[in-house]
């Protein structure tokens, strides 16, 4: 599944993002992987890298595979030699080096100026790759931040002006939000917390509200009615804003859209996303080649929809 997002313009008298100019300048062929590490945290050697890229059509796209690389003595190395051993002890599995390096998990995204696609994983917040170019550029990109936003639609079908309400439900799970966006910082309260202190007030027994919380029959859900008409409302606006929520809720089901006719509507029909088919080679790695033209034939559709 691949989803989409949409790069911010913070410079209103640019026509984009100009990222890719950015870009240009520090993934050059002379480029080494060990400059383009991100120690994520000063007490821990957990790092992300742009481990591999690949620019195309004169620079106008950008594919790149990002990785989590964690120390080996966290996950520990297991030596050929010890499986000719009639146990494995755990200290003999925690013989990892501190200088050693080990694979976590890594994914893909290709972008242009103004969009962005990758294979991240749902429930993982676009602020881990958002976070690492930014940093990758920081000598370069001088005060500005670049802001990925999840792209979203008005559902199939539905006529704009017939949007009521949209609805934040405690079943969804919300992620953390990007430090540069004051709009989806709002979001970011856990629904969860906000059932907890609102039984709390209700339910005087803690016992009873102990066993209320554990058996999740009552959830909260956070009800955000549209005050302005949609009519008077540009679409543009609409999506800006849908897409500052569903950045930030990773589950699906946790916003729903609803019409006035009573209709309901989840992510899965408010997010833009694209559903692939990709091979894998015998060893079970993804045919990489496919996975580039697929994404870029999607960066193709996005921006003949924005064209229209």
């Amino acid at each position: 599944m691949l989803r989409a997002f949409k790069i911010e313009n913070s410079i209103i008298s640019e026509p984009h993002s100009s990222i890719l100019s950015f870009l240009v300048q520090v993934l050059t062929d002379e480029s080494k992987a060990g400059d383009r590490t991100l120690q994520l945290n000063e007490q821990d050697e957990d790092c992300d890298l742009l481990s591999n890229f690949e620019w195309r059509h004169n620079n106008s796209i950008l594919f790149g595979m990002m990785m989590r690389i964690i120390p080996a003595e966290n996950g520990g190395l297991i030596a050929s030699d010890l499986f000719e051993h009639n146990k494995i002890a755990i200290t003999d599995v925690d013989s990892g080096d501190s200088d050693q390096k080990q694979y976590k998990d890594h994914f893909y995204f290709a972008l242009n100026n103004e969009i962005l696609v990758t294979n991240l994983s749902g429930n993982i917040n676009i602020t881990r790759l958002q976070t690492y170019l930014n940093w990758l550029l920081v000598d370069v990109r001088g005060e500005r931040l670049f802001q990925f936003t999840e792209l979203t639609k008005v559902p199939e079908g539905v006529e704009f002006s017939s949007i009521k309400q949209i609805e934040i439900h405690g079943g969804g799970s919300v992620l953390p939000a990007p430090v540069t966006s004051q709009e989806s910082t709002t979001f970011t309260r856990s629904i969860s917390n906000l059932t907890a202190e609102v039984l709390s007030q209700i339910v005087n027994d803690t016992d009873s509200l102990e066993d209320i919380q554990n058996s999740q029959v009552i959830e909260a859900k956070l009800l955000l009615r549209i005050k302005r008409k949609p009519k008077e409302m540009a679409q543009e606006e609409y999506q800006r804003v849908m897409g500052a929520i569903a950045t930030n809720i990773g589950n699906d089901d946790g916003i729903v859209v609803r019409t006035k006719d009573g209709n309901r509507y989840t992510g899965e029909d408010i997010k833009v996303k694209k559903e692939i088919k990709v091979e894998r080679t015998t060893g079970n790695r993804i045919v990489e080649e496919q996975l580039k033209q697929e994404m870029e034939a999607f960066l193709t559709e996005l921006r003949d929809q924005t064209n229209d």
